[in-house]
């Protein structure tokens, strides 16, 4: 697949067949996410590949609290409320892998060069023909001290890039796009 196919047909997906993912292929993302640029070639990340459901179940009934105790004086927000309070609401639609990238550094760089290796991963997984989506209600909770040691890292390190990932259960449907803003500064 030519990287123009993926980037353009990559979406967020929210419905997983139940398969299983397996290591190998999991492996070869992961394989490919550290190929990503980073600032000064440092790669300042790890991975953490939770395929546990029941574990993922759990996560998600604690980062939906994490993220209910944080609409508080956040009104911007407050639409979430519904969906957050739903005990059928799971904030990892039933995926059967997670990838959890970590920053393994403090600097002002580094969720950058997360967010790149995220990129690439998740670019990586479509032209798999799989499904990814950055799953930003996990953040809070996983940058909690518990989070922190459900996943099994250091407690300064930052898990920046939860990423699910699966078979899509079917083809997500087109995000429209508004056409950039481009400001060009020529001679």
């Amino acid at each position: 697949m030519d990287v123009i196919d993926a980037i353009r047909g990559r979406r967020a997906v929210r419905d997983y067949a139940a398969d299983e993912i397996g290591r190998e292929q999991i492996a070869e993302l992961i394989g490919t996410a550290v190929l990503a640029p980073s600032a000064m070639n440092r790669q300042p990340w790890s991975f953490t590949v939770v395929r546990d459901r029941a574990r993922l179940q759990r996560w998600s009934s604690a980062a939906k609290a994490h993220a209910l105790a944080g609409l508080a004086g956040r009104p911007g927000l407050e639409h979430l409320r519904e969906a957050l309070e739903s005990s059928g609401f799971n904030i990892f639609y039933n995926a059967p892998a997670l990838v959890v990238i970590s920053a393994t550094q403090q600097d002002e760089f580094t969720a950058a060069d997360c967010a790149l290796a995220a990129q690439t991963l998740m670019l990586a997984a479509y032209a798999r023909g799989l499904g990814t989506c950055w799953i930003g209600f996990a953040h809070g909770w996983l940058n909690t001290p518990e989070g922190k040691a459900e996943l099994g890292v250091p407690a300064d390190w930052s898990p920046s890039a939860p990423i699910i990932l699966g078979r899509p259960r079917g083809a997500a449907p087109p995000t429209p796009r508004r056409a950039p803003d481009i400001r060009w500064i020529e001679g």
